[in-house]
């Protein structure tokens, strides 16, 4: 089987073989281009996806035409809008490819499906806690030092994908002061 396929698998959940056969049989292989969107503002996300190769970032765009991040992914992360998602509405973000990138894809039709066969299907719920958990404590009160500090620990191929002014976005802070945390932490 497909190493990403596998690394997918550990990232969703424990199947059993034939449970890891009926998700594979559902994924839908895509390749986008630099820019490429995977989801435009406005449209409803019906999928999730996990990303083989390559990398994201999800953002909203301000009154002064600024991308405020919401969220960065690379290689062997799932991305999703979860709010767009779980409540079925037009999404407020667009989700768009940094870099060529491919992915599995998984329609929200497709989990059901999978869930009717087998509830062990249930468990990819922990994608979605995943995704806001990470949105969430970039979202809180933390001090731009404990937020760099969680890139660090949990995602450091993020700061070699993504440039200074993503990544601040992405941390709620200015470039400026990233550039200060970054030595401060060195």
């Amino acid at each position: 089987m497909d190493k990403s396929i596998l690394e997918l698998l550990k990232k969703a959940g424990e199947f059993s073989e034939k449970e890891s056969i009926l998700l594979k049989n559902e994924l839908q292989y895509k390749k986008l281009k630099k820019d490429d969107y995977l989801l435009e503002k406005g449209n409803t996300c019906s999928s999730l996806s996990f990303i083989i190769s390559g990398s994201f970032y999800q953002y909203s765009i301000d009154l002064e035409l600024n991308k405020n991040i919401i969220d960065l992914n690379v290689s062997n992360d799932w991305v999703i809008n979860h709010k767009s998602f779980t409540t079925r509405k037009p999404s407020e973000y667009s989700i768009q490819a940094f870099e060529d990138s491919s992915i599995y894809e998984l329609s929200i039709d497709a989990i059901h499906r999978l869930i009717a066969q087998s509830q062990s299907f249930l468990q990819m719920g922990k994608v979605l806690e995943e995704s806001t958990s990470r949105i969430d404590f970039f979202d809180n009160n933390n001090t731009p030092d404990e937020k760099y500090n969680f890139i660090l620990k949990n995602k450091p191929n993020l700061l070699q994908k993504f440039p200074q002014k993503l990544i601040a976005s992405y941390l709620k802070i200015t470039p400026e002061t990233l550039s200060r945390v970054r030595k401060r932490i060195k």
